[in-house]
């Protein structure tokens, strides 16, 4: 792809940027930071953000937001929307819509169900009283819409796609695969949900319990390694890890780009995005983690801090 298709796009799309560079070059496909393939685009959010080490020549284009440093990137698109200005291009230039019949197998709807254009409804799913979905609307499937509901034009309404379960035990109500929680923002402050295209692997020997959800990743995988438990209504966000061994107790939330280290064990805790849990640490009941935890440490409260046991 010409880097001149992107840079006519974000016109077209009305998303404010600069650009440097070559204009008749090209790119190869998109990419993550941390997983970049040269020659293709990746965006970089903060400084922060750029792994030691890496050669930001090698990529043929970056997006970045104003200020940061993008070192001997050869093309740069800086944007005060960067992150829009990212993923709105991946979703034009790679998306492919999934074929999908307009109401799938075993599916039932009440004679009050109101249907809107161009509706498409999955496998399994019940709809069942005075519901009204309006145009536009994917429910996807073993979805249940009971009782009085309106479903505006546009919605999506997803259950995932699972995938890589080996000897695992995924127990009832459990949603794997679905698009996480992140959107672009624009200058008047309007949220535009970020279209995922990453997906879920899971290893050996996991527990999954019931009602958990876990969402595809944005770009990179979702990755749930051997041996890990989850209890019961909990919530792996876009991104994470959770290396070999880690148990996640009830309930427990890790938000977007988490990493649980291996044998860690959370204890109903709440995770702030991007923060690393180390090997063996151990995260007490209802600790409010908003900073790395280091190896073989135990925490608690909120915000959660080292445990130093009785005074």
């Amino acid at each position: 792809m010409k880097i001149s298709e992107i840079l006519d796009f974000l016109r077209a799309d009305g998303c404010p940027f600069s650009f440097s560079g070559d204009p008749k070059g090209a790119a190869e496909g998109f990419s993550s930071l941390t997983q970049y393939k040269p020659g293709s685009f990746t965006w970089i959010k903060t400084q922060k953000n750029i792994p030691e080490g890496l050669d930001l020549s090698r990529l043929a284009l970056v997006f970045a937001a104003e200020g940061v440093g993008v070192g001997d990137a050869p093309n740069v698109i800086r944007s005060p929307e960067s992150k829009r200005a990212f993923f709105s291009t991946i979703e034009h230039f790679y998306a492919q819509e999934e074929e999908r019949p307009t109401i799938g197998q075993f599916t039932y709807l009440s004679p009050k169900v109101k249907l809107g254009k161009n509706v498409r409804i999955g496998h399994n799913c019940t709809l069942d009283g005075d519901i009204i979905i309006g145009d536009g609307t994917v429910i996807w499937n073993n979805v249940v819409i009971i009782n009085r509901v309106a479903i505006g034009k546009d919605c999506d309404s997803v259950v995932g796609k699972a995938g890589g379960f080996v000897s695992c035990d995924i127990h009832s109500g459990v949603i794997i695969g679905h698009n996480g929680f992140a959107y672009t923002e624009n200058a008047e402050h309007q949220k535009t949900m970020v279209k995922h295209f990453g997906g879920v692997i899971i290893g050996d020997q996991v527990l999954v319990g019931e009602n958990v959800c876990i969402s595809r990743g944005t770009i990179d995988d979702t990755v749930v390694e051997s041996g890990v438990k989850i209890d019961a209504l909990s919530h792996i966000a876009h991104n994470c890890i959770y290396r070999k061994n880690a148990v996640a107790a009830a309930p427990c939330r890790t938000n977007g780009s988490v990493i649980v280290g291996e044998n860690a064990y959370l204890a109903g805790a709440l995770v702030r995005n991007q923060c690393t849990i180390g090997v063996n640490a151990f995260v007490g009941l209802g600790a409010v983690v908003v900073r790395d935890v280091p190896p073989g440490a135990t925490v608690v409260g909120n915000p959660a801090k080292p445990f130093r046991g009785k005074e």
